[in-house]
């Protein structure tokens, strides 16, 4: 009776092992339908609260009117195709133009990279250090610098790949719209799927946790995107650094990465200005540094309020683990999933102490 009862265990254990394999292969293996779906999240969760207030109930004389849920949506995309337009209209042809010139620039300025290696170089032999380790300090300069080329080839392979996503320009709206037009009656389903009573409060409890927790991070985030991107462009501008447009535009995607994303935009910011001057390299360095101080503890804060729970060190190593997981799509993913796993702790701890 026990090797019968020992073998059901081992069985047990050995088809739970397998069921999650499959699962961890299978969400590595969508990771991209996955990261369609979150981006479609952003963009609902975005545009979410100009729907609300379009749909808000507007008196006319004595009556009461409202407007329909799918007119809302239409007015709003409407209006968001507008601004897109302009916005296009007005940054393209400069953004291309900046582009071109970069690109036209880049063997000069790789030509520099090589040359501050070699004036890296030159200096443990300038200040008559020990042979041994002008050799050690050598070769760890020479190490960096090649690691340093190499992220960087490797990061403009990852922007050229981006454009393999361009499509879901057209897809993530598509997609959107039905999730904003029926997301509630979804949810609606999934409770009444649910038995009465205590069960289906409970559910409704998480999921109005998971919503609102999402909704924070994602519209704290998109903002904090548009306003450091847009900031960036314009201060690097006024400071007379090149390419202000697309280290702007740099700036706000590399925004969704914290700390590692700051960082490589100061780095690569200041080796582009350290091409003009040393001066102006050290002033960039000064302007982003005093920026990421007043967003990181003035900005950020406000806009992402109370409503997420998550220390800085989560999200930090969320997003590192997503990256190291799953690329561009597991950096994307992170921060949702860690918050997913924070609200289902909450709510689980809950449960633990109600029953006790």
């Amino acid at each position: 009776m026990d090797n019968q009862w020992l073998r059901q265990i081992v069985v047990q254990v050995i088809l739970l092992g397998a069921a999650a394999l499959a699962g961890i292969w299978l969400l590595y293996a969508l990771r991209k339908i996955f990261l369609l779906l979150a981006l479609t999240i952003f963009f609902c969760y975005f545009i979410s609260p100009i729907i609300e207030f379009i749909e808000r109930p507007l008196r006319i004389g004595r009556s009461v009117r409202r407007a329909p849920h799918t007119l809302a949506i239409g007015i709003v995309y409407l209006l968001l195709f507008g601004v897109v337009t302009l916005a296009l209209e007005l940054l393209l042809p400069l953004l291309s133009e900046q582009v071109g010139a970069l690109a036209a620039q880049a063997p000069s300025y790789a030509e520099r990279l090589n040359q501050y290696a070699q004036h890296l170089s030159s200096l443990p032999g300038r200040y008559h250090l020990p042979a041994g380790w002008q050799q050690t300090v050598r070769d760890g300069l020479n190490a960096t610098f090649v690691g340093a080329m190499t992220w960087l080839q490797s990061g403009v392979v990852r922007v050229v790949q981006l454009t393999l996503y361009l499509p879901w320009l057209v897809l993530i709206p598509i997609l959107g719209f039905f999730l904003l037009k029926d997301g509630k009656a979804f949810t609606h389903q999934i409770l009444i799927s649910l038995p009465d009573g205590d069960t289906r409060r409970r559910a409704a409890n998480f999921l109005n946790d998971v919503s609102r927790t999402l909704a924070a991070y994602i519209r704290a985030q998109l903002l904090a995107c548009l306003i450091v991107g847009t900031v960036v462009a314009i201060g690097l501008r006024l400071l007379g650094t090149p390419y202000s447009l697309v280290l702007g535009v740099a700036a706000a995607v590399l925004e969704f990465i914290p700390l590692v994303g700051p960082l490589s935009l100061a780095v690569i910011a200041a080796l582009v200005a350290s091409f003009e001057s040393w001066r102006l390299a050290l002033l960039v360095l000064a302007f982003l540094g005093l920026l990421r101080v007043i967003e990181d503890y003035v900005i950020y804060p406000r806009l992402i309020g109370r409503e997420v729970e998550m220390h800085p060190l989560v999200v930090i190593l969320a997003v590192l683990c997503g990256a190291e997981l799953g690329g561009i799509a597991g950096v994307f993913l992170a921060v949702p999933v860690a918050a997913l796993l924070v609200v289902s702790l909450k709510h689980w701890r809950g449960m633990r102490s109600s029953a006790g």
